[in-house]
């Protein structure tokens, strides 16, 4: 049995609130290797990103917290 064969096999047996970490491993380990071309190209790979980044693009100034209540030593 190749490797591929054997984490298919794998993967297959996994939970699916487990195959969701995988996913991520897998997508972090491609930014790493350089397989994407930009930081845009890795988020967009993440399931939910696009949508949670215009969320928080959306979100009036005054609610957010300034980084000075976030860390004492900013």
């Amino acid at each position: 049995m190749s490797t591929r064969e054997y984490i298919r096999t794998q993967v297959d047996l996994l939970p699916d609130n487990i195959l969701e970490k995988v996913q991520d491993f897998i997508g972090y380990q491609k930014f790493i290797l350089g397989i994407y071309d930009t930081d845009t190209d890795y988020l967009s790979s993440i399931p939910g990103m696009v949508e949670s980044i215009k969320a928080a693009a959306a979100e009036p100034l005054d609610d957010c917290v300034p980084v000075t209540e976030l860390w004492s030593d900013v």
